[in-house]
């Protein structure tokens, strides 16, 4: 009976634990289109990422750089060179300062959960219940450092570019999230998930893209 209670409680134990979600990222993304400009940009066009020789850190640039062309082949955009590109790509992105927040809980706050045990029932025989249980704790006040976190694609006209060496914008998205990660290398990855749902639309307004940490579509930036 011992050593079945303990099994019992290792499964309900194992069960709940499992229960915890992944972390879902929610990102906020603006696109912005030009009404002068002819068309759009569609799938099968011709596009080449700049990035920035400059960047404080070259290695991440390249990195994101790298991401962006995966992620314009995966939406049927061809990735060629300099010279025969319809558009240019240009991106940048970066984190705020930290911000303190503070997450506040009532005075008391309650815990369900399920409990485990065993007693006789009827005519002795033994028996097994799993029930729910709930539990008080008292509450608290939870320090927290929120990070803005924001990237920004800028896609221009090529052939403009090449001839004026000026910019006649065709597309502009912007993505933000605000979160506790400042590791930018991870986060960039939802920030152009996000980004990129919206490839050459206009929005209107800002829109909410909610992207799961284990979606394939974020396997497939970090492997």
């Amino acid at each position: 009976m011992k050593k079945t209670l303990i099994a019992m409680f290792i499964l309900v134990a194992g069960s709940c634990l499992s229960g915890c979600g992944p972390t879902l990222y929610n990102i906020n993304v603006n696109g912005y289109t030009d009404p002068a400009a002819p068309g759009g940009i569609n799938p099968g066009s011709s596009i080449f990422v700049i990035d920035n020789q400059k960047a404080p850190n070259p290695l991440l640039e390249k990195e994101i750089k790298e991401k962006i062309n995966r992620l314009l082949t995966m939406q049927g955009y061809q990735t060629v060179a300099y010279d025969q590109a319809q558009y240019y790509l240009f991106f940048s992105y970066g984190i705020g300062q930290d911000r303190a927040a503070s997450v506040i809980m009532p005075d008391y706050y309650a815990y369900t959960g399920f409990g485990i045990g065993g007693a006789s029932g009827w005519r002795g025989n033994p028996f097994i219940f799993v029930a729910p249980f709930s539990a008080i704790y008292p509450g608290y006040l939870s320090p927290e450092s929120l990070y803005d976190r924001w990237l920004l694609v800028n896609v221009v006209d090529g052939k403009y570019y090449r001839e004026k060496g000026e910019f006649r914008t065709v597309w502009v998205g912007k993505a933000r999230s605000t979160g506790t990660s400042q590791d930018l290398r991870l986060v960039i990855n939802y920030l152009l998930l996000a980004d990129f749902q919206q490839f050459g639309k206009n929005t209107g307004k800002a829109v909410t893209v909610e992207i799961n940490e284990q979606a394939p579509q974020v396997q497939g930036l970090t492997k």
